[in-house]
């Protein structure tokens, strides 16, 4: 936990300081910056660097990614939310780029893309899945709303290309179901889940046992 914690922070400082020097102008966010025309020209590279700016409003960004990173970090395990992260920020743009019609969505096709709301959107849904599994179904499914909405709020106008935050959800709730070996988090909600109902069913037996062994005490 603490480790992935650290890594959470670190992470954030690095894409604090890229952010601000190209707030600068030591260099343009459009440099790192993917998009549908860069992927086409065979630029992959872009996929990856993008996530190193934060989008505006940066303070909001670099905010979120550190509390739902930490959040991440303590209920998944470091190994899932960082390749959740690497798989939810690089597969859903690609993926959402695949899909594009270039005559129907010329328009966003040198759209600047980046900013780490496909990483965040990626740690929700491996957050949601966990909730989801351990019976907190309407938490679940409140975080992915609420968070949905704060997104929307913060950005204001959205695109095509906003539909990679619910392919980042997806892939970040896969994570936690097709991959139990990393954290062995499905294992663990499982475990607790059978623990928490076999404790509910035999109560009254476990009081029992208790009571009979303190009085042969």
């Amino acid at each position: 936990m603490a480790r992935g914690a650290v890594s959470v922070l670190a992470a954030a400082g690095v894409i604090s300081v890229v952010t601000v020097l190209s707030r600068l102008e030591v260099f343009s966010a459009r440099a790192l910056a993917s998009t549908p025309e860069s992927l086409g020209e065979g630029r992959v590279w872009l996929l990856a660097s993008s996530a190193l700016v934060a989008d505006r409003p940066a303070v909001a960004s670099i905010a979120g990614f550190l509390v739902v990173g930490i959040a991440a970090v303590a209920l998944c395990g470091a190994r899932v939310v960082w390749v959740g992260a690497a798989l939810g920020h690089v597969f859903s743009a690609a993926i959402v780029y695949a899909a594009l019609d270039a005559s129907s969505f010329s328009g966003v096709a040198r759209v600047p893309d980046y900013g780490t709301s496909a990483i965040i959107a990626a740690w929700i849904g491996a957050i949601a899945c966990v909730l989801w599994l351990r019976g907190r179904r309407a938490q679940a499914v409140a975080l992915c709303v609420v968070s949905g909405l704060l997104g929307w709020f913060f950005k204001g106008q959205l695109t095509v290309l906003d539909t990679e935050h619910a392919v980042a959800l997806a892939i970040g709730a896969g994570m936690v179901l097709c991959r139990p070996h990393a954290g062995l988090v499905v294992a663990v909600v499982l475990r607790d889940k059978r623990l928490a109902d076999l404790s509910q069913d035999r109560g009254p037996l476990v009081e029992h046992l208790q009571l009979a062994r303190a009085v042969s005490q």
